[in-house]
This record gives C-alpha cells, structure tokens and sequence, in this order.
C-alpha cells in the first residue's frame, strides 16, 4: 500500500505527464496555423476585420455565412487579439479541440471507469486525429465546435441528463445544421422512451435565445430563423468533394437532389422501424452503436455535403471502438477517408480517388449495419464453428 506522500507524488507526476502531452498537442498545431484557406479568406477574415471597424452594429447585417453562435465567439477573440486575425479566429476552434477531447474521455470513461489509461486514450485519439488538427489549426473551420456539442450531448444521454442532453443538442445545431446528422440517433431513443418528449422544446428555446442578441442588435429575426433554409440554395453540386454515394452518380442537382433527399428519409424511416420493433434492451453500448449509424448514414445519403460533414462520424467512432475494440478499424476507415479529402482541399495532394474513398465509407456502413441488425435481434448472430464429436482413433 502506497502511502500518502508516494500518492501525492504520483499525482504530480500524471499530472506534468498530462501537461506535456497537453502542450505537445498544441505544438503539433502550430505550424498549420500560417495556412489561409479559401474559407478564412474569403468569410471569416472580412468579417473579422468588418468587426474591428464597426463593432458589434455588425450583427444587423447578413455578412457571415455562418450562424450567429460562432461570430458571437470570433468577435470575441477579435476583441483579445485585434491584431491578430489568423491566430483569433483558429484558437477559437483549437480551443475546442481540447474540450472535445474531454468529452470523449468523460464518454469512454463511463465504461472504463475503473482505469484512466483507456479514457486517456481515446481522448489522446482525438486530440492527435489528423483532421482534427487540420480542421481547425490549418482550415481553421468550426466543425470541432458543434461536434463538442454533440458529444457533450451523447454523453449527458448516457448519463440519463436528459435536460443537459437538449441543451447540448440545442447549442450543437445553433452553431452548425450538421448537428442534425444526430436528430435520427434522438428520434430512436424518443421512441424507445430513453428520454421524453416534453424535454423536445428545450432545443428550439436555445436556439432562439443564441439568435436573441443579433436580433435586438438589428438582425432581422426571419434571416436569423431561417439561415440554414438560405444556405441549402448556395452550393449547386450534389457533393461538395465528400466521399459519399454521389461520387458514383454524375448528374445534375436539379435532377437528383429531390431524389436524395428522398432516399435520406426512406433509409431513416427503414432504420426507425427497426429500432423501435426491436425487443432488445437499449443497452450503452447498443446506443453509441445508433449514434455512430446515424452520424455516419446522413452525411453519405445526403445530397450537397462537404468533405468536413464526416468528423462527428469520426469522433462518435473513436468512442464506438473504445465500447467494441473489435471494431478498432472503423474510426481508422472513416479518418483515413476524411484525411484524404482534406489533403485534396487544402493542399491538393489526391492520395486516393474520391470514389475509391466513397467504397471505404459504403463498407463501413455495410459492417457497421450487419452488426447493428444482430444487436437489435432481427438477424441471428453467426454460428460458432461445432466441435468435432468423432471418437479418437487409437492405434
């Protein structure tokens, strides 16, 4: 048995080890902020700079392509760091890099309970993803910000916080619409009574509270309800360079985006029925294994997804493999594919075909379906080879 100051040491020691790894997270972040994307050009840096020089008076106006959450943060940074716009605008993101991190380790931890190494890992996971740390130090983009959300979300679920699960959801979808890829994932548990209904309305009254203050600034209050209704209409191609199922099909958006919101729904409505006319016990490990379906399932199905929509795939991967590791391959699969794409975007190094990349996703779908069918009950696990039952043969 340890004593007191052999604990106390020990501490210290996790602790300066956790401090370093911290600190070589953000080194490794370091030399990618020089990067200036298309995006940072031509949305993020106007608007910032537009803020230096007028204030807040600039939430009257419909300059930011983005929804008013994450401006409210950038005009924050611009007010600590004015002169400094590459670095503001990335440390709002690479800040949530490391929150991200904490929620998937608070996740794992739930299983893990027992031992710190595992939640470590998969927290160090995240933090060392290589599209995490592309997505927000080099494209300084915000899509490890709703994703937080959406963890801190999945958690609280876990956890049986209902009320801190619809906040979460609530502030996820008020800084990006991607945080719908998990509005199949809570119509399943609604369904299956693993939480309540009357909690529903908690997520449209975040919302409107977040749009409240560019409201009274100005902002007329039908643009801010109806941002991401406007934004559909802004990008013409079914896919925007995402490994999805519309690399194959080489068609018009008039023609086929009807049709692919159509299929979207169908394969939500195929997978609600199953998961609500299944009798098997919705177990933690049978949720993450819902979640990871349908943060995965909508972003491939859907028409006009960027290459960036896959990351809450991802990072809902990462805690799936911790809860399965005989699936350890998936979140190797899906960041492979997204890492790929990303190298295409910002440094147009095309390592692998998009549609090749598109087979990758498809066949994780197709193991990951196969495996939820069996945990749901409507296919019979796979037969355990019998053993043989001759008789030896003495000579």
């Amino acid at each position: 048995m340890r004593s007191p100051i052999e604990d106390r040491k020990r501490s210290i020691q996790i602790t300066l080890l956790w401090l370093n790894i911290l600190l070589l997270a953000l080194i490794i972040r370091l030399p990618f902020l020089p990067h200036i994307s298309f995006d940072y050009n031509h949305f993020v840096e106007p608007w910032f700079k537009f803020f230096i020089s007028e204030g807040y008076s600039v939430f009257k106006y419909d300059t930011f392509y983005y929804n008013v959450p994450y401006p409210y943060l950038v005009s924050f940074a611009a007010t600590v760091l004015p002169d400094f716009p590459v670095i503001a605008i990335k440390s709002v993101s690479i800040i949530f890099d490391f929150i991200l991190a904490f929620f998937v380790y608070k996740c794992v931890n739930l299983k893990y309970h027992y031992s710190d190494t595992i939640p470590n890992l998969a927290a160090l996971a995240v933090l060392f993803s290589p599209t995490v740390v592309l997505n927000s130090a080099a494209w300084g983009q915000n899509d490890t910000i709703y994703t937080t959300f959406l963890v801190a979300c999945l958690y609280a679920l876990l956890r049986r916080r209902q009320v801190w699960a619809f906040i979460a959801f609530g502030l996820s979808i008020s800084f990006k619409a991607q945080a719908l890829f998990l509005a199949p994932f809570f119509l399943w548990m609604l369904l299956k009574k693993q939480v309540k209904w009357r909690y529903l309305p908690l997520i449209p009254l975040v919302y409107i509270a977040l749009i409240t203050p560019a409201w009274f600034i100005g902002r007329s209050l039908n643009e801010l309800l109806l941002i991401y209704v406007n934004q559909v209409s802004r990008y013409p191609e079914l896919t925007q360079r995402a490994p999805n199922l519309y690399q194959w099909i080489h068609f018009s958006r008039t023609e086929l985006y009807p049709v692919g919101i159509i299929l979207s729904v169908y394969i939500v409505v195929i997978l609600t029925i199953l998961v609500y006319k299944s009798q098997v016990k919705m177990t933690v490990n049978l949720q993450i294994h819902l979640a990871i379906i349908s943060v995965l399932v909508m972003p491939f199905i859907l028409p006009g997804m960027h290459q960036r929509y896959f990351i809450s795939a991802e990072i809902i991967a990462i805690i799936f493999a911790f809860y399965s590791p005989q699936n350890w391959y998936i979140p190797v699969v899906i960041s492979l594919a997204s890492f790929v794409t990303y190298a295409r975007q910002l440094y147009q190094y095309e390592l692998i075909p998009l549609d090749w990349l598109s087979i990758l996703i498809l066949v994780s779908l197709a193991v990951l379906g196969v495996k939820l069918l069996r945990n749901l009950g409507h296919l019979a696990p796979p037969r355990a080879s019998a053993p043989d039952r001759r008789a030896p043969v003495h000579r």
